[in-house]
């Protein structure tokens, strides 16, 4: 027996009318002539989110949280480039860094 048919049979039994309905119009609307693997966008496209440049946003607006001048931002992006390196070649090696906890949070 299907998923299907077991929910709709338990739905007959415990005489959930209004569910039934429901669940017949989704098996018809969404079931029915669709690929239910096209569903699941998770192995289809690389950011379902903006959680990375909203990230990067962060960062950034933490490095410089003033207009820096054009020779503070090409230093402070070079140092950024550095620790970024030198962190993946830690972390190679088998070598993680601890990220310092801020005891000031509120």
């Amino acid at each position: 027996m299907d998923i299907f048919s077991l929910i709709k049979t338990k739905s007959i039994e415990k005489n959930s009318c209004q569910f039934l309905k429901f669940f017949e119009y989704f098996y018809e609307t969404y079931l029915i002539g669709y690929d239910m693997k096209s569903w699941n966008y998770y192995n289809n496209i690389e950011h379902i989110t903006n959680n990375a440049s909203e990230s990067l946003n962060n960062s950034l607006n933490k490095l410089f949280p003033m207009k820096p001048n054009f020779y503070e931002l090409i230093n402070k992006l070079k140092e950024q480039e550095h620790l970024s390196y030198y962190d993946y070649q830690m972390k190679i090696k088998g070598i993680w860094r601890m990220k310092k906890k801020n005891k000031n949070k509120n």
